[in-house]
């Protein structure tokens, strides 16, 4: 692990994340999920997915993929996280109440910024 006491999977998930890569932050964080079923991490992968279905049009799939990934970002047993959970949680309820209403460029845009 690295020295925040972090596994690396979290970091590369912010990279892409950051990069608009989106199917690849899923990925990057998903065999880590698969160690550990932590809650938040399998909230994290989820809201990634809701972007990569809004940037294909989507937006069914990515509204059911944002209210399951509050559910477990919301998970009162999900693990330590090192991304502010607050600003996720804030832009995935933004999410929700706009997704149907914006332009999908403009909602990915405002997502928050991952830093470890």
């Amino acid at each position: 692990m690295p020295r925040s006491g972090h596994a690396p999977e979290l970091r590369t998930f912010a990279t892409c994340w950051n990069d608009g890569k989106f199917f690849e932050a899923h990925e990057a964080l998903e065999p880590l999920w698969g160690r550990t079923r932590d809650a938040g991490q399998q909230g994290l992968i989820q809201l990634a997915v809701a972007l990569h279905h809004m940037r294909h049009g989507n937006m069914r799939g990515a509204g059911r993929m944002v209210e399951r990934a509050i559910a477990h970002l919301k998970d009162p047993s999900r693990g330590s996280c090192p991304f502010d959970l607050g600003s996720i949680l804030e832009y995935a309820g933004r999410l929700i109440r706009h997704l149907d209403r914006d332009p999908v460029d403009q909602l990915i845009s405002e997502r928050p910024y991952l830093k470890m």
